[in-house]
């Protein structure tokens, strides 16, 4: 039997609830590697300092200007 077909076997044992937190652990976990895999760059101090600036924004209940976001994207 492939590690496959015995994972299969498990899942199917499983009650919905343990199927949907394994479901949600997979999913991490891809999500994880694919992340792990991409090419990211350090933020430069001035960038991480306006990422902080709209997160605190954000968080403040000031939301985003849609305009800025269309003008940004190119719309």
């Amino acid at each position: 039997m492939s590690t496959l077909e015995k994972a299969v076997v498990l899942l199917k044992g499983l009650s919905q609830e343990k199927l949907d937190m394994v479901v949600y652990i997979l999913e991490s976990l891809t999500v994880k590697q694919k992340i792990e895999s991409m090419n990211i760059e350090e933020l430069t101090p001035e960038e991480a300092r306006i990422v902080d600036l709209a997160l605190a924004e954000l968080e403040n209940g000031l939301g985003v200007e849609a305009e800025s976001v269309w003008e940004e994207a190119g719309i």
